[in-house]
């Protein structure tokens, strides 16, 4: 059997330290592209709001305007 030294436990005491930092490091990462996508998110959530918000008016521009079309043919008929 091989004994340990303590230069062998520091190596990995060192190791295991060195890892920690990485992973801490990955996960800080991790999160700052997850609240990145979640912003990114909620801009695109706004946007299609204001685009539905265009459409409604849209809509109900064209449906006011064929009401008036036909209310004018309706009550003068003649040009």
């Amino acid at each position: 059997m091989s004994t340990i030294t303590d230069s062998d436990l520091q190596e990995l005491k060192d190791l295991i330290n060195g890892l920690d930092k990485r992973i801490e490091v990955n996960q800080a990462r991790t999160d700052e592209k997850l609240d990145a996508i979640e912003k990114n998110l909620s801009e695109l959530k706004k946007q299609v709001d204001k685009q539905d918000s265009r459409l409604w008016v849209l809509v109900s521009g064209m449906f006011l305007v064929i009401m008036g079309a036909l209310t004018k043919f309706a009550f003068f008929p003649n040009p």
